[in-house]
């Protein structure tokens, strides 16, 4: 007899099979990512259809048939409806759920990633921020709990706390301040994603503004994680850029959702510009 059993969680990916048929890549909680197979989910009527949409947050009920787990039907708790309003929402919100099915696993508990992607996913549904404070936020956080927190405390060689400029050793996860990045001799190099980054030293210019709104992402309450401001848009565009080299580089690789949502918005064509 077949076991009936639900979970909340979230869709992070689709895969189509056939003419009615859908798998869903859902993030839960308790078991990490699980795979369930939505009978008729792309359909237009039918009990899955509602939850077997993507970045749909609901309580999912289904059956085990063998190796499979069958989608009976569930309830939607967060359908995320306000992604739907605006392309770089989408895009964005497709670049999150890419990060979260790298740093998730079937089997593993995955509690806090999955309210940090809840709370990113209702932060662009909402348009309450600029885009690129959260998107930093979810990157560093996100880094943070895959183990690559950096230690934003102190400079490494002087232990100085306070400067109008630090550089963050991105690899290493460690501060240095300009006087003491001039007596070790160090060349700063642009703090941009490349290929071989473990081989490579990579100086990120990091301002005390940038630097603070650093540190209150890396120790906030995952509900007030977006609640600061950059009120100067050099300082915006340190933090983001900070964060996605931190994330990518300890990752290994980049996120083809990431440039398609850069290429919208015409991010690439103007790093181009200006290298």
């Amino acid at each position: 007899m077949a076991r009936h059993e639900s979970i909340d969680g979230l869709i992070i990916r689709t895969r189509d099979m056939g003419d009615h048929d859908r798998y869903l890549t859902v993030l839960t909680a308790a078991e990490g990512r699980m795979t369930l197979l939505a009978k008729g989910g792309r359909g237009l009527k039918g009990a899955q259809v509602p939850v077997s949409q993507l970045y749909t947050y609901a309580n999912f009920e289904y059956y085990q048939r063998g190796d499979f787990r069958i989608l009976k039907g569930g309830t939607p708790i967060e359908p995320f409806y306000g992604l739907t309003e605006d392309l770089d929402r989408l895009n964005l919100a497709a670049y999150f759920c890419e990060v979260a099915y790298e740093l998730s696993d079937e089997g593993e508990p995955a509690d806090d990633l999955l309210r940090l992607l809840l709370n990113s996913l209702h932060a662009v549904s909402r348009n309450r921020y600029p885009q690129e404070q959260i998107k930093g936020a979810f990157e560093l956080r996100a880094a943070a709990l895959s183990g690559y927190a950096p230690d934003l405390s102190e400079c490494r060689a002087c232990k100085k706390t306070e400067s109008d400029l630090f550089y963050l050793d991105v690899m290493n996860g460690s501060l240095i301040c300009p006087e003491c990045l001039s007596r070790a001799g160090g060349n700063v190099k642009k703090g941009e994603y490349a290929d071989e980054l473990r081989e490579a030293e990579i100086l990120s210019r990091l301002p005390a503004a940038a630097l603070a709104a650093l540190r209150y992402c890396l120790h906030a309450p995952l509900n007030r994680l977006f609640a600061f401001e950059l009120a100067e848009q050099t300082d915006l565009q340190a933090f983001a850029k900070l964060t996605e080299t931190y994330l990518l580089s300890h990752i290994g690789h980049g996120f083809e959702t990431l440039r398609f949502y850069q290429e919208m918005r015409g991010e690439l064509s103007h790093k181009k510009e200006g290298n």
